[in-house]
């Protein structure tokens, strides 16, 4: 029989084999978890390609999973995935990579399974990606309609129109509001506020007082201070909280309920109040009665006529004309004339007395007891006296006020520097504007100068000039009022914008800014003030539409015509506004500002920050002043308006609109939110935070 061959190696050489064996699966699996520690390193999955990887593949999966994370973020929120199709990585992406979409599961993630394949060798893994968000984390809430910093006038005919809360808000400063006033629908400030002129809101509060002076119809006015209706006006007000002082005097000012915690007066003419309640005393000589009236002070009613119904409550002592029952801890004095008393029924603990007295006096109580009684008295007083008569009162307690407050929101132009698509910073010794050029759709990011052609054709952006003519011109950026028209100046410190329209994106401007007619849609960032002549018209990018802002299309109701005829390509557009395939605007939150002004400098200084809007001006888009805010003449605002008075403005003490200003809470495309900004302070890094989990197959 042949002998089988003996292994060379023996018994020693497979334990050398198994050794070699243990040792590559053990460098396999440590690489591996390399790879799975350096991504759980990042926290709440945030991405990081893992430093060893077993093998090219997993490295390249791994890599996929970065670049799917990125690709899902940048989709349109309308996006919808099938199951089972490849989903692609964008550009950039190296060959090896797919990714199909296994299932949007009952969280709402996407699952997908990302494959990456080198020399043979295949790695699947399976990962778990939130949707697209309309926006990212790092914004900021505006208030809805309009707030500002500082003392503020509205004078003129305002209006506020739209769908959405029309508030009006007004921090550290007082609020006067004069002219025609409409549609507001709460109007607070944390200081005092006047009211000049006829408005209708459905509230006014106020940490401070508030006055009015016109004729104002009101649901309800809260106050820390005193209320006021003043003058001859009708001011109709449904409810009035005060924890101060109340007063209607004169005219025909009438309010519903009334509660407050000091005295309250209501003097002259016919005003009126239906309910009163107060911590302290209620003095009223107006001509007009009320329904019920309760104090822990006294009362003094004194309203014209017989046979008056109020309802009187008072631990003080209670002078009156008429009543119907009146209830007092102190003593009672009827001073009116006669026939006038108490029709109903009289409870006093102190002393009965008055005018019209005496055994032939007019004086009328109804019924009733007393702790004591001028005597003689009339015959009409019918009631019984009975030493030490006690009357049980219920204190009225009113509550305090609640305090306003918002919380402030920080503007900031150089914050936002990193957003914007063009940085203009000053000129060269040609005058040609210099600027840093980023996330313009086949630009390299870099340094640019805008000049002119061979052709005497002006606005181009180009690496080098010579003299004021580009060396060679890559893209247009704007149009002139023709196409030999600069459509930038600029002279110390201060811009002059001025033509027909320009490339839409974000525009960062270092000083001053001045916008003369056009239609513009762009986002302008000034880290000085902001002004603008007659006859303007901006468009926030998102609040256009992604026809316009992204595809060029022409736009009726922009009044813009196609991108080519202002001799701009199609392919230029805006990449951190524009997202997938077709393009859309994907809602960044810097796409819904029109106009931000001021800067914060490194050594903590704020300059500029002031906004001032001319005459038949059209702003659709939410307008952040870091300063003060004024308009005048026949002007819009679509969006939401703010100023911050963060800095010591020598030009400017407040806010102010006049003339014909409208306010709209618009409308606008779908990727407008005018409640929405970009973050400044306090914001995140970015990151994928879009990866919820991931695992090896």
């Amino acid at each position: 029989m042949r002998r089988q061959p003996t292994n060379a190696c023996g018994a020693g050489g497979q334990r050398g084999i198994a050794t070699l064996l243990m040792i590559v699966l053990i460098t396999l699996g440590l690489a591996a978890a390399s790879a799975m520690a350096a991504w759980a390193m990042q926290g709440s999955m945030r991405l990081q390609q893992a430093e060893h990887t077993a093998t090219q593949a997993e490295m390249k999966a791994w890599n996929g999973v970065v670049l799917l994370s990125r690709a899902v973020a940048a989709m349109p929120t309308t996006t919808e995935l099938a199951a089972g199709g490849a989903v692609a990585f964008g550009n950039g992406a190296p060959e090896g990579l797919g990714a199909t979409l296994v299932e949007k599961n009952a969280d709402g993630l996407y699952v997908f399974d990302v494959v990456g394949a080198s020399a043979g060798a295949r790695s699947v893994l399976r990962v778990a990606i939130r949707p697209p968000q309309n926006g990212s984390d790092d914004e900021t809430p505006l208030p809805s309609g309009a707030t500002f910093h500082g003392d503020t006038r509205l004078d003129g005919s305002v209006s506020y129109t739209g769908t959405d809360a029309r508030n009006l808000y007004v921090l550290d400063g007082s609020l006067t509001l004069s002219g025609s006033v409409t549609g507001l629908q709460q109007v607070c400030a944390t200081g005092d506020i006047t009211v000049n002129a006829a408005i209708t809101v459905d509230e006014l509060c106020s940490n401070g007082n508030v006055t009015l002076n016109g004729a104002a119809k009101v649901n309800k006015i809260s106050a820390k201070g005193n209320v006021t209706l003043a003058g001859g006006a009708a001011s109709t007000i449904g409810t009035i909280h005060s924890n101060g002082a109340v007063t209607l005097s004169g005219g025909s000012a009438n309010a519903g309920t009334i509660q407050a915690s000091g005295k309250v007066t209501v003097s002259g003419g016919a005003a009126k109040a239906n309910e009163i309640y107060t911590e302290s005393s209620i003095d009223w000589t107006s001509s007009a009665t009320a329904t019920a009236l309760a104090a822990n002070g006294s009362v003094n009613y004194r309203p014209s006529g017989s046979g008056v119904g109020t309802t009187i409550s008072a631990i003080g002592d209670v002078t009156l004309t008429s009543a119907g029952t009146v209830r007092t801890g102190g003593t009672t004095t009827l001073v009116g004339y006669w026939g006038q008393g108490i029709s109903g029924r009289l409870d006093g603990a102190g002393l009965l007395g008055g005018s019209s007295w005496g055994a032939y006096g007019g004086a009328v109580v109804a019924s009733g007891t007393v702790g004591s009684i001028v005597a003689p008295y009339p015959g009409t007083v019918k009631v019984k006296v009975v030493s030490g008569y006690s009357v049980a009162i219920t204190p009225v307690t009113v509550t305090t006020v609640a305090t306003f407050e918002q919380p402030r929101v920080t503007v900031d132009a150089y914050a936002l520097k990193p957003q914007a698509n063009f940085v203009f910073t000053g000129v060269d010794g040609s005058g040609n504007p210099r600027l840093e050029a980023k996330g313009i759709n086949g630009l390299e990011d870099g340094s640019y100068y805008v000049a002119g052609n061979a052709s005497g054709g002006r606005n181009y952006l180009c690496r080098a000039v010579t003299g004021t003519t580009c060396v060679s011109p890559l893209l247009k950026l704007c149009q002139g009022y023709s196409d030999y028209n600069s459509c930038l100046s600029y002279a110390s410190g201060n811009w002059t914008l001025q033509g027909k329209t320009m490339l839409p994106g974000v525009l960062w401007f270092e000083g001053n800014l001045t916008i003369s007619n056009g239609v513009w849609v762009n986002t302008f960032l000034a880290t000085g003030d902001i002004s603008t002549a007659g006859g303007v018209k901006v468009y926030a990018p998102n609040y256009a539409g992604s026809d316009y802002t992204c595809l060029g299309r022409a736009s009726s109701g922009l009044g813009l015509a196609a991108w080519s005829s202002y001799g701009f390509a199609t392919t230029d557009y805006a990449t951190q506004l524009c997202k997938g395939t077709p393009l859309e605007l994907g809602g960044a939150a810097i796409g819904n500002i029109a106009l931000l002004s001021g800067g914060l400098k490194d050594e903590g200084s704020f300059v500029g920050g002031n906004i001032l809007l001319g005459s038949s001006n059209e702003i659709y888009g939410s307008v952040l002043a870091g300063q003060y805010l004024n308009t005048s003449g026949s002007t819009v605002v679509a969006g939401s308006t703010y100023s911050a008075a963060q800095g010591g403005s020598t030009t400017r003490t407040s806010n102010q609109q006049g003339g014909s200003t409208t306010i709209k809470v618009p409308a606008g495309s779908g990727a407008y939110d005018p409640g929405t900004t970009p973050c400044i302070t306090g914001c995140s890094t970015p990151g994928a935070d879009n990866v919820v989990w991931a695992a090896p197959r």
